[in-house]
């Protein structure tokens, strides 16, 4: 059986400020927010945003990222 299929996903939403270039995430299921200069970067920021956020809140941690770019 395939386990990830079995973690749980969190959304994250990642857009890019045209102003000046940084890249912004969020997951609003867990109320965790981040930023990078690359996004490669901010992809790493929010797997710990929401690694933390999901220890405080009670939720998986076991998890997989559904990245949204806007």
């Amino acid at each position: 059986m395939n386990t990830a299929l079995q973690k749980k996903a969190y959304a994250v939403v990642i857009t890019q400020d045209l102003e000046d270039g940084v890249f912004i995430g969020r997951c609003d299921e867990l109320h965790a927010n981040s930023q990078g200069d690359t996004f490669g970067e901010i992809v790493e920021n929010m797997k710990e945003a929401v690694e933390l956020a999901a220890e405080v809140s009670g939720g998986a941690t076991d998890f997989n990222l559904l990245i949204i770019e806007q």
